[in-house]
């Protein structure tokens, strides 16, 4: 009895998480706005990250704070249809990683 009311305490939290994560993407939007002159702009980071994929072609870009610091999720698809997700760093645009997404 004591593990079911467990068990489904955790998957209602879990279940809590999964629903705010919107939020916490609106909320991140929000930061970068209040605080633009800090990060260099939403269109650098595309240029950056599709240089650092040969022949990059960007589809979609994302700011997101964290606890590792501010940074923007880049998606990217090479020449050959490979898609390489790039992060790179919100204040300075240096490339943190680039790995092929599976």
């Amino acid at each position: 009895m004591k593990i079911t009311k467990t068990l489904l305490a955790a998957l209602g939290a879990g279940s809590l998480l999964v629903l705010s994560a919107p939020a916490f993407a609106k909320d991140d939007q929000w930061y970068y706005e209040k605080n633009r002159s800090q990060y260099i702009s939403f269109d650098k980071a595309a240029e950056i990250a599709a240089q650092a994929v040969k022949n990059g072609r960007v589809t979609e870009v994302e700011f997101d704070r964290s606890w590792k610091g501010d940074h923007f999720d880049v998606e990217v698809f090479d020449e050959n249809g490979l898609e390489y997700d790039v992060v790179i760093d919100a204040k300075t645009g240096k490339v943190l990683s680039s790995r092929r997404d599976d």
